[in-house]
């Protein structure tokens, strides 16, 4: 199945790398990389790996989330032949505001 990463997931990383190269440096900031990588090649081959997003449960589309870096959400959802990887979600923030990101 093919994984595509929408401009909102996008931008979002790039913030977050460039965050991170800023105040830990570009070592972290590629280990960052790879380990988004990692989950998407997992993605992949194991589709329906994320659970079902309960702060997401009753829209029309079926959203599920990967945790990433202790912090942060990979909301993804999953069409006939393809994984969008929605955005990069900050758990930190009220949950309330998940809905309105989407």
């Amino acid at each position: 199945m093919k994984v595509t990463l929408s401009d909102k997931f996008k931008d979002r990383w790039d913030e977050y790398l460039d965050y991170g190269v800023v105040n830990y440096g570009k070592t972290l900031a590629n280990k960052k990389n790879e380990h988004l990588i990692s989950i998407l090649k997992r993605l992949e081959l194991f589709h329906e790996s994320g659970r079902i997003e309960p702060l997401l449960q009753g829209m029309e589309k079926e959203y599920r989330a990967v945790n990433y870096d202790k912090l942060f959400k990979i909301i993804y959802t999953i069409n006939d032949d393809e994984i969008i990887i929605e955005t990069l979600w900050n758990m930190k923030r009220n949950p309330k505001s998940l809905k309105k990101d989407i």
